[in-house]
């Protein structure tokens, strides 16, 4: 257990990522999920910095990305591998994303096929994914910004 905690305290901290190709920055932060009651009387989801879990607890992986660029950004492709210590559990705001067991090739989940011991095959599950990958097909201003983001849980 503190093995765990140690390490996602290493993947909590916030990534920035210096200006991609096109002129794109990335900052990567991890959240943990958590339920709060609301006024109704229902509940809601809230996003908290990831300061300590345990396995199963819902973490949400946030990708902001800002057009530093003069001119406008088109056809961008933001890719975020799933730490080994995370099982993917689907997408969060943005794009719709493709996934990944290899981290070379993307699809849908339901398009994505593992080959087993023994050469058998069967469709991959979330706890497959490896890697997340977002297309972002408008173009992004210049000085623009999104947020893309995909939840996993600690193994």
């Amino acid at each position: 257990m503190k093995c765990k905690l140690a390490l996602l305290a290493a993947i909590a901290v916030t990534l920035s990522v210096p200006a991609v190709a096109g002129g794109i920055s990335l900052e990567t932060r991890v959240l943990k999920a958590q339920t709060v009651r609301l006024p109704s009387g229902g509940t809601g989801e809230k996003l908290v910095p990831a300061d300590r879990a345990v396995p199963g607890d819902p973490m949400v992986y946030v990708l902001a990305y800002r057009n530093d660029a003069a001119q406008p950004a088109t056809d961008v492709v933001l890719d975020s591998p799933v730490p080994a210590t995370m099982i993917y559990r689907g997408a969060g705001v943005g794009a719709e994303p493709q996934l990944s067991i290899d981290g070379r090739n993307f699809a849908r989940l339901a398009e994505l096929v593992v080959t087993g011991p023994g050469g058998v095959r069967r469709p991959a599950r979330l706890s497959d994914v490896t890697h997340v990958r977002w297309h972002i097909t408008n173009p992004i201003a210049a000085g623009a910004a999104g947020e893309v983001s995909f939840h996993a849980a600690l193994r």
